[in-house]
């Protein structure tokens, strides 16, 4: 090979270099007239089925519960190897990449993958999230994705979530509407309504004013339902506060829906609330000896009672004889059971009293009804012929009936009672009215002179069964005798005895608190004896406990507030 001087010339000078800095590699130099090659890119491009937005995944709305799958495109349009490094997602769970670990991380030139994203709501949401996508683009290391959803899901809403009664007046009585609404866009499935009060003193109750609400029928302390909400409705349920004691009171309301996620004890709502004592209240009464009683006979007057009429004329000594040892202040009628004579009281004297003169001789009088009556004997429904016409003040019956006495009614027949066939009342229905005559029920005495259960035979006769009658004496504790008994004068007596009634029911001028009732008789507190019936609003003594003529008595208590207003 031959070269040039010039050619020489520069090979000895980079010689020369090399030499000089004690290398001793072969360096390529290149021509410098010739141009760099060219660099390689790798470059990626994203691409979903949003109509304007490639780079935009839009699931649409999704209902709580289910699932949405979307995909997208990873291209390399460059012409170098392309490396999707990483996908990452950001801003909300709700979203997963479903096929990790699937799709291609790298990609030769014009070659494509897929990336599946899905969306899964668990609540009632507008959406948006992020996934990067990061590769080896020099240019663009990370490209976003958009995503965007609406989960559609039941949101349930308790209002108020609290509620304070604040602190009433022991007696009064207050409510609060709870309304539950659908506040999500899907469908609420409503599944019970619980609640709790927590003392389980029952002042704190659920009142199922909602016809959605069945109650409690299988007895696990839930409301029987099920039902829909559609987004925006609702429904109310109210609860009661009825405070019976100054204790604080709290309770919680329960509401078990479809809600995602929704809370063990479901969603729930309290309530508070206590109570203040009010006024004191002091009634005094003076045990006057007012034992009055009015006595009503009914006596049958069909043929075959002629003995038994007698019997009881010439006997009544005996009676007349208790009655007037105890000092009772009496009313002595005698009906028939004979209906046809409407009920009017029998004799020229219809009305006997300690006053009148011979009560002995006028009641024989009275009671000698003659045999002539109906032989169906209708004694339940004459005796209330009779009693209706006192209170309505008609004819001689009227005046009969004392708003302040005892009543007692004395059942005298040798057959069955049949006044069902009038106006189809048992004899039940019969011994209801005559107690709806007293403001105590307890006032009215039955007792009856029958065949008893099953009829009798003796010396005094015979009589068939008076069961009816005796079913009115079992029911208000009065006497059943023997109509085939001789001996009329014991029965009378013990009759006579029952005949008492002083004065056992102390009517209060105001309701009370009635843990705070206190009873005292002649300046001494008594503690036995004696109850609160709130029926009456009344203090009622027993037999044995009742107060002596002369006797004072105080009963004081906490009036129950009424918050009219």
């Amino acid at each position: 090979m031959v070269f040039s001087r010039k050619t020489i010339s520069i090979l000895i000078a980079a010689s020369t270099a090399l030499t000089a800095v004690g290398c001793s590699e072969t360096v390529l130099i290149s021509n410098p007239g010739t141009v760099p090659p060219t660099r390689v890119n790798a470059i990626i491009e994203v691409e979903t089925d949003h109509p304007t937005d490639p780079h935009t995944l839009d699931f649409g709305e999704v209902y709580a519960g289910e699932t949405r799958e979307k995909e997208f495109t990873i291209r390399n349009v460059g012409d170098d190897t392309l490396q999707v490094q990483d996908l990452e997602l950001s801003n909300n769970a709700s979203f997963e990449i479903t096929n990790q670990g699937e799709y291609a991380q790298l990609l030769a030139p014009n070659a494509s993958t897929i990336v599946t994203v899905a969306y899964n709501p668990v609540q009632d949401e507008h959406i948006e999230g992020t996934l990067l996508v990061a590769s080896n683009d020099r240019d663009n290391p990370q490209v976003p994705v958009r995503l965007l959803a609406e989960g559609l899901a039941p949101a349930v809403d308790v209002s108020p979530p609290s509620y304070d009664f604040g602190n009433l007046e022991l007696g009064c009585v207050n409510q609060v509407e709870i309304t539950i609404s659908n506040v999500g866009r899907a469908p609420l499935d409503i599944f019970a309504i619980y609640f709790e009060d927590l003392a389980d003193t029952g002042e704190l109750t659920l009142a199922n004013g909602n016809p959605q609400v069945d109650g409690d029928s299988d007895g696990d302390g839930e409301d029987d339902i099920d039902f829909t909400l559609n987004p925006s409705e609702s429904t109310t349920v109210t609860i009661h506060y009825t405070p019976i004691n100054v204790e604080p009171d709290s309770g919680i309301l329960s509401v078990f829906t479809n809600t995602p996620a929704e809370p063990d004890e479901g969603t729930t709502a309290q309530q508070f609330g206590i109570a203040h004592l009010g006024s004191t209240n002091i009634d005094e009464y003076l045990q006057e000896g007012n034992n009055s009683t009015d006595i009503l006979f009914t006596v049958d007057n069909s043929c075959s009672m002629s003995d038994e009429q007698s019997a009881l004329a010439v006997n009544f000594a005996s009676f007349l004889q208790i009655v007037d040892a105890l000092d009772i202040d009496y009313h002595l009628g005698v009906a028939t059971t004979d209906i046809g004579d409407g009920g009017q009281l029998q004799g020229s004297v219809p009305i006997i009293t300690p006053s009148t003169p011979d009560p002995g001789g006028t009641f024989s009088a009275n009671v000698n009804l003659g045999i002539n009556g109906s032989g169906i004997e209708q004694g339940f429904h004459n005796a209330w012929q009779a009693l209706e016409a006192a209170v309505n003040n008609v004819g001689v019956n009227g005046g009969f009936l004392r708003d302040e006495a005892g009543l007692r009614l004395i059942m005298v027949s040798d057959e069955q009672e049949q006044s069902s066939s009038v106006m189809g009342w048992s004899p039940v229905d019969y011994i209801g009215y005559y107690q709806s005559l007293k403001a105590n029920p307890e006032h009215l005495v039955v007792s009856d002179i029958t065949g008893g259960m099953t009829g009798c035979s003796g010396a005094g006769g015979s009589a068939s069964s008076g069961s009816d009658y005796v079913t009115g004496t079992n029911m208000t504790g009065g006497i059943s005798a023997s109509i085939c008994d001789p001996n009329w004068v014991s029965t009378l007596s013990a009759l006579g005895w029952l005949s008492q009634s002083f004065a056992d029911t102390f009517e209060l001028s105001q309701t009370p608190v009635e843990d705070t009732i206190e009873v005292r008789l002649n300046d001494v507190p008594v503690f036995v004896g004696w109850v609160y019936d709130s029926a009456l609003n009344a203090i009622v003594f027993d037999v044995d406990h009742v107060p002596e003529n002369g006797d004072g008595l105080e009963i004081e208590y906490t009036v129950l507030g009424d918050c009219s207003d």
